[in-house]
C-alpha cells in the first residue's frame, strides 16, 4: 500500500518543515488546541459521517494528533506529517489513549504521497493547506489516493477578501508567514479553482466556523464514474 522511503526532494522538504515545526511541537497543544477545537470538531464530524463503517481515512498533516480521538473508531485512520517531532507526539498520544483505530503514522511529503491510487474512502487535511509550500500539488495527491464516490474534506483559514480589520491584521501577520509557519493571506482560489479544474469533482460544502468566521470547511466529494 505503501513505499516507506522519501525521495530527495522530500527529504528536502521534511528537514525545512522539522525546522518550522519541530520548535512547536512540545507546545502545540497548549497554544493552538482551544482556538482551532470548533473547526477540528466540525471536521472530524464531516469526515466520520463520510468514512462509513470501517473504511479507510487519511488525514494529512496529522501534527501533534489532536484530531485522532475525534475519528471513527471503526475507521482504519492512516495520519501523516513531515515533522518527526510533531509525530513523536501523536504516537504518545496513540499510545496512552488507546486510539486502536489509527493504524498508522508516517513521516511522508502531502505533495509527494506514496500511497497507492484510490487508497482511502476519505482524506481530511486539517489546517494544512496554507502550510504546504505547493498546496496544488498536495490537493491533487490527496485526490489521487481518494476513492471514486469518496470525499475529501479540508479545513482551513482563508484570507478575508474585504478590505476590513481582519485584512489587515493577516496582511500584518503575512510578514512573519515564514516564522509563523503557514500564510495568514492564503487566498481561497488556491483551493477553489483547483475544485473547478477537476471533472470529477463536486464542492458539496463550504461553511464558515467559529471562531468569528475564521475557518472554513470544504467538503468535496469525487466522483463514482468521472
Amino acid at each position: 500500500m505503501v513505499r516507506p522511503h522519501l525521495g530527495d526532494a522530500a527529504l528536502d522538504a521534511a528537514a525545512l518543515n522539522e525546522a518550522a515545526y519541530g520548535r512547536w511541537a512540545p507546545v502545540y497543544d497548549f497554544l493552538f488546541d482551544l482556538p482551532f477545537h470548533p473547526g477540528r470538531r466540525a471536521a472530524a464530524n464531516a469526515a466520520n459521517a463520510a468514512v462509513g463503517a470501517e473504511g479507510t481515512m487519511l488525514v494529512v498533516g496529522v501534527g501533534t494528533g489532536l484530531e485522532l480521538p475525534q475519528l471513527s473508531r471503526t475507521a482504519r485512520v492512516t495520519g501523516i506529517d513531515l515533522s518527526e517531532s510533531m509525530l513523536a507526539v501523536a504516537r504518545r498520544r496513540v499510545a496512552r489513549e488507546g486510539l486502536r483505530h489509527v493504524r498508522s503514522l508516517l513521516a511522508m511529503d502531502a505533495g509527494a504521497l506514496t500511497f497507492e491510487d484510490g487508497a482511502f474512502d476519505v482524506t481530511l487535511a486539517p489546517y494544512v493547506i496554507s502550510v504546504v509550500p505547493n498546496p496544488a500539488a498536495a490537493l491533487s495527491q490527496m485526490w489521487r489516493v481518494t476513492k471514486p464516490g469518496g470525499q475529501m474534506i479540508v479545513m482551513n483559514h482563508f484570507a478575508d477578501e474585504m478590505k476590513s480589520p481582519r485584512a489587515a491584521v493577516e496582511a500584518v501577520m503575512q510578514r512573519f508567514s515564514g516564522w509563523l509557519g503557514w500564510h495568514p493571506r492564503f487566498p481561497y482560489a488556491a483551493v477553489g479553482d483547483w475544485i473547478a479544474a477537476q471533472p470529477d469533482a463536486k464542492l458539496a460544502e463550504r461553511r464558515d466556523l467559529a471562531p468569528f468566521a475564521l475557518f472554513t470547511l470544504l467538503r468535496i466529494e469525487k466522483a463514482e464514474n468521472p
